[in-house]
């Protein structure tokens, strides 16, 4: 039978100490496998500044509201009815455009969309009932 002296032993603890911790080291390392990825959707920024005149059958429109739909991002129109819209916009974003008188209109932006041409079309308001011609005060005036 072999003896091994002190150093020896010394030196076969070390290397099984070092052994175990490279061992437990591997064995609850999570290691990940690289993995070639493809996006499924393609990613483009397709953002383009939006220019536009909006005008109803007879004339171009002074003030129409556009607002980037979900936000409150938007402009106005100017004298000749002309905006251009503060932020870029992507396609599938949509403009509302509102006047008082007329009915609010959605504009999807398209791949080609760079600018837009907008009539509005007068809101038909319905009154329902009569009048009521009956007033709380009377003229104290004789006729």
């Amino acid at each position: 039978m072999k003896t091994q002296t002190l150093p020896q032993t010394q030196n076969l603890k070390t290397f099984s100490l070092i052994g175990l911790i490279l061992m437990t080291f591997f064995a609850f390392n999570l290691s990940y496998g690289q993995i070639a990825t493809t996006p499924t959707k393609k990613i483009t920024t397709n953002e383009r500044t939006i220019k536009g005149v909006v005008s109803d059958e007879t004339e171009t429109l002074l003030g129409v509201n556009i607002v980037l739909e979900g936000t409150t991002t938007g402009t106005t129109t100017n004298e000749k009815g002309e905006f251009t819209f503060p932020k870029k916009l992507k396609t599938g974003d949509i403009l509302l455009f509102s006047y008082l008188g007329y009915e609010t209109q959605k504009v999807e932006i398209k791949d080609d969309t760079t600018f837009i041409n907008l009539k509005l079309t007068i809101d038909s308001v319905t009154m329902i009932g009569a009048l009521d011609s009956g007033k709380p005060y009377k003229s104290k005036r004789k006729d």
